[in-house]
């Protein structure tokens, strides 16, 4: 086949992640966070009784300590350590008893939480525009709906509830040392501005890098899908070294920036830890000096010591959740740049639902272009009276795909208008309008379902002997019947388990059920042998009975009966037509079609 048969490539140039602006208002994502914790507030409220319960329990450890040592043990009272012993299993049970409450109750909220946000994300994918998916790859979108929503999740249910306890106990312990010797809490105090100092900016480093572990995971799972995709083209390149080489190259790239992010929280934990439990050799020292001075008990000092451990693993595990937090936003920033991507362009407020259409198509003085210096249409007019067959031809790039992505609003004209049997589509609602359109392209999009579903994508609310008699006139019938399973056998991923001409007919089927009244065909027979060719020819001529149908020939010699043919170049129409006419005229359309016939006769 002619080079000029190949459709022109619309795709523009790939997303770098590594290009991804830096946060600049890590507050603004955090109260974006919060906000998502807000439909959850009773299962919160609940949760936080439990954890305040759980929490006020284990402070009296320590008071029951101090009694167990100046009261019992002083005194040789064996009436009171029955009575704290007593007290200490009640006491046990009810922290395990809250305990459960709130580690379910948050469990539950983790997980819907994680439900929703997946929802919402994937819900605001099905919204955007089509341009949003020429210009990313799916590995890296899939990894802000997977791993990016995982990390979220434990930095936004698990953590805030721990960051609550640890806070209790915090507050809580802080506030009985200062009942027992404020002296003692000033030395405490004096290390507080340097915790805090300290913490932040060991935070801000820890959530860039997280976001960079994040964008690097994301160009990995890109790999990934990209090679099990192709799978067979990598095979048979034998490319199988190479792709497991550049796999590598991104695993171990994300692994050197992990290994970053690891070295500082390695750091950061026990450097935390180190000053809380020097500040507890501090207290140790002066007050064993209290002790011997008579100005503390004995059971006083072992209780403080003990309200200062209460206090240090609060300090070192606060330490911990800080950087886990930095890195949920780290990665909530990535989906909140996803959750932002405008929408394809809405409906307008007085937008109308399309009637049963004939199916005429005027285009009037249509631009269109991706990019300011990318123009693909230019002052383009034409005319498709309804129920016609009109086939676009050219060299790619052209704009011939272009053409058929802006009939069904795929992409909006940057100027002009197109009118169907009459309506502005600006002024019409989409949904109305894909509604009454069919694509077929040239390589079919099957789901990894079974036949049936496939069919029935057309129209959801199908019977199955509507199901079946698309089939019989797509020609799909009998090849379905030979299956094992028949209707219900499985395609396999992209219709793998298929001949081309088989998905090819499962695309036609799908697109006679949906009765459309325009039907646009990208050379549908252009990959298939000569018997498939046959068989998907015939479906398709039952298919376009009765239709407006646009055809993107990339053979021109499948295209000799159609009513009118319009022909591209570098997006105008240089050319229209019948077949014999163009071929008089001796322009583009002649030297294309005698050159793809010299080729079929070699």
């Amino acid at each position: 086949m002619s080079s000029q048969g190949v459709t022109e490539d619309i795709s523009l140039p790939q997303e770098k992640t590594k290009q991804q602006p830096r946060a600049r208002q890590p507050s603004v994502t955090t109260r974006r966070l919060l906000g998502y914790l807000l439909p959850f507030w009773k299962v919160m409220v609940l949760a936080a009784i439990c954890l305040l319960v759980s929490s006020g329990a284990g402070l009296l450890f320590p008071w029951l300590i101090q009694h167990l040592l100046d009261g019992v043990f002083v005194h040789h009272d064996q009436g009171l350590l029955n009575q704290l012993a007593l007290l200490l299993i009640v006491i046990f049970i009810v922290r395990s008893l809250f305990d459960f409450g709130q580690n379910y109750l948050v469990s539950f909220m983790s997980e819907r939480l994680v439900a929703n946000l997946r929802k919402q994300v994937f819900g605001h994918l099905q919204s955007l525009a089509l341009t949003f998916f020429n210009t990313r790859r799916t590995g890296e979108i899939m990894s802000r709906v997977t791993t990016d929503v995982t990390v979220v999740q434990t930095g936004l249910t698990t953590n805030v509830l721990t960051l609550l306890q640890e806070l209790v106990m915090l507050v809580g312990s802080f506030a009985i040392i200062v009942v027992i010797d404020w002296r003692l809490t000033l030395l405490i105090m004096i290390l507080v501005p340097f915790v805090v100092l300290l913490a932040t900016g060991f935070g801000r480093r820890f959530r860039w890098l997280s976001r960079d572990v994040q964008e690097e995971l994301g160009v990995v799972n890109t790999i990934l899908e990209e090679t099990l995709s192709a799978m067979r083209v990598v095979k048979s390149f034998a490319r199988e070294p190479f792709e497991t080489q550049r796999f590598n190259a991104g695993v171990d790239e994300a692994f050197r920036i992990a290994m970053k992010r690891t070295k500082i929280r390695a750091i950061f934990g026990p450097f935390m830890g180190l000053i809380s439990f020097v500040a507890i050799a501090i207290i140790i020292w002066y007050g064993g000096s209290e002790v011997l001075a008579g100005h503390l008990s004995p059971g006083q000092l072992i209780s403080f010591v003990i309200y200062m451990v209460l206090i240090a693993s609060p300090v070192v595990s606060l330490s911990n959740l800080y950087t886990q937090t930095q890195e949920a936003l780290g990665a909530a920033e990535r989906i909140f740049e996803l959750l932002d991507t405008a929408p394809e362009r809405p409906d307008t407020p007085n937008a109308v639902p399309l009637p049963e259409l004939a199916g005429q198509i005027v285009f009037e003085h249509v631009g269109f272009s991706y990019n300011q210096d990318s123009v693909v249409l230019s002052d383009l007019s034409m005319a498709l009276q309804a129920g016609q067959m009109v086939a676009l031809v050219g060299p790619s790039g052209a704009g011939k795909t272009t053409i058929t992505g802006l009939i069904p609003r795929l992409f909006e004209p940057t100027s002009g208008h197109i009118f169907i049997d009459g309506y502005d589509l600006q002024d019409v609602q989409i949904r109305s309008l894909r509604e009454q359109i069919a694509i077929v392209p040239q390589e079919p999009a099957l789901f990894g379902g079974t036949i049936r579903e496939n069919i029935a994508y057309g129209r959801l609310d199908a019977t199955r002997e509507e199901i079946e008699a698309a089939a019989l006139a797509a020609n799909a019938a009998e090849f379905i019947a030979r299956l094992p399973q028949g209707y219900e056998s499985t395609v396999g991923e992209r219709g793998v388990q298929l001949s081309a001409g088989q998905r090819q007919r499962i695309a036609i089927a799908r697109a006679i059920l949906r009765n459309p009244r325009i039907l646009i065909l990208d050379e549908a027979t252009a990959s298939l042998d000569n018997e498939s060719e046959a068989l998907v020819q015939d479906a398709l001529n039952r298919l376009m009975r009765g239709r407006t149908t646009l055809i993107i020939a990339h053979r021109l010699t499948t295209i000799e009966n159609a009513d009118h043919i319009l022909v591209l170049n570098h997006g105008t129409i240089v050319e229209e037509g019948t077949h014999e006419a163009l071929l008089l005229k001796d322009g583009l359309y002649a030297r294309l079609y005698k050159r793809e016939f010299s080729e079929e006769m070699l």
